[in-house]
């Protein structure tokens, strides 16, 4: 085995042995984050991996004394070999040729190709001696011609946007679900407190009603199928991508749910309600903001807590490009971050969000929109398939978003 093929062959264990002791690493880290034992498929994973990183640690070693020896011995050759020097054109000898320039290797080739200008040169003498310094001219070796030598560089990163978030549903009131089904108490009628007309007359008599309010989770799930030699041999690691993609394809799924039930249950509209996207001002956003909120304070009799402006991402960079013109706000207008789609204006939190559609723009109160979702979700399933050589997998998530007072939003836009 020659010294390049050698250096080549420990090349790539090393970076077997590498990606072997990060495939390692991800399961170590994968049941810690998850805070729990390993289960059957990992535990044999990992014994696999480690026999691996064992027998290529092995072979290691004894390539890199075969390296060593072979580099010593290249060293005493070269004393002992009687090398002929590289030699330049013009100079006597049987060494190699290195032409300096094209016009050396041009005259040499012409000479030796035509018989006329041979005969020119100095006839046969010159001729035989071109060829003879064509024949041991030394030839470049370019990354062409070894393309077996120089491996594509891959990057173990996926270049590629992962993003799990869901900022209506972090805004919301969240529950846990230990069941298909959410039920929560409400206030149907409230006691009143009422002035006395005379001594020993009756007042506020109207009792307290609560009702029973049942609602069904929904199931979100999704699966796939993937090979054993994808999971083992893949870099970046294929299993923990499916999951990564997987739990943003939930997320996803459940923001729009959450939006979609924020724009149900807003049912009302402020009046005179915002226009289409860009015909509005500052002054017509500020007029219809203080005018829901208002409406909302009403209608509740004093009881809301309006704090939140929901707008879908049309609405948020229609909104976060208008400037007002007033000198003195008695209360502040606002500051919006671009690059997360949140901020406050008018005192709101601004809560922007892929989930909602079209130009939606809806005042309320977040604490109103209840969000009930299973522990841990999305859960990782896994199921291994020794008869095909791979693995089910999948994420599973129970969740439901109730808006329970829909007098406490409010749409700004028809």
């Amino acid at each position: 085995m020659s010294m390049s093929v050698t250096k080549g062959r420990l090349q790539r264990l090393v970076e077997e042995r590498n990606r072997t002791n990060e495939k390692i690493e991800d399961v170590n880290a994968l049941a810690e984050e998850e805070q729990r034992d390993m289960g059957e498929f990992e535990t044999e994973q990992l014994a696999k991996y480690r026999s691996r990183d064992e027998e290529l640690d092995n072979e290691i070693n004894l390539l890199a004394v075969d390296l060593d020896r072979a580099s010593k011995s290249r060293d005493v050759s070269n004393l002992l070999r009687d090398e002929p020097a590289v030699q330049e054109i013009g100079e006597q000898g049987k060494g190699p040729v290195i032409y300096r320039t094209f016009s050396q290797f041009a005259q040499d080739k012409l000479i030796a190709r035509f018989p006329l200008l041979a005969n020119a040169a100095g006839g046969d003498h010159a001729r035989e001696a071109a060829e003879d310094r064509l024949s041991r001219a030394l030839v470049d070796t370019t990354s062409s011609t070894v393309p077996g030598l120089l491996p594509p560089t891959h990057m173990a990163q996926i270049m590629d946007i992962i993003n799990g978030s869901r900022p209506v549903v972090s805004s919301a009131r969240r529950v846990t679900l230990d069941s298909g089904k959410l039920t929560y108490p409400q206030i149907a009628q409230r006691p009143e407190v009422l002035k006395q007309t005379t001594e020993k007359t009756l007042a506020g008599t109207a009792n307290m009603q609560v009702t029973l309010t049942t609602v069904t989770a929904d199931t979100y799930l999704g699966g796939g199928d993937l090979s054993w030699q994808t999971i083992n041999w893949s870099t970046p690691d294929a299993l923990q991508l499916w999951f990564d993609l997987a739990a943003e394809a939930y997320a996803r799924a459940t923001e729009t749910a959450a939006c979609t039930e924020l724009g149900t249950a807003a049912a009302g509209t402020v009046s005179p309600a915002l226009g289409t996207v860009g015909t509005e001002d500052f002054s017509a956003w500020t007029a219809a903001v203080v005018k829901a909120i208002g409406s909302i304070y009403s209608s509740t009799s004093g009881r809301a807590n309006t704090n939140t402006l929901y707008v879908s991402a049309t609405r948020f960079f229609q909104l976060a490009a208008l400037g007002s013109t007033n000198v003195v706000n008695l209360s502040p207008v606002g500051d919006v971050d671009m690059g997360n789609m949140t901020g406050t204006f008018r005192g709101l939190r601004v809560v922007g969000s892929y989930g909602f559609t079209g130009n939606t723009a809806i005042i309320g109160d977040s604490n109103a929109l209840l969000v009930a979702e299973s522990a841990n979700a999305p859960v990782e399933l896994r199921a291994v398939e020794p008869s095909i050589g791979g693995m089910e997998v999948g994420v599973i998530g129970g969740f439901k978003a109730k808006v329970y007072d829909t007098g406490r939003f409010l749409r700004l836009n028809g």
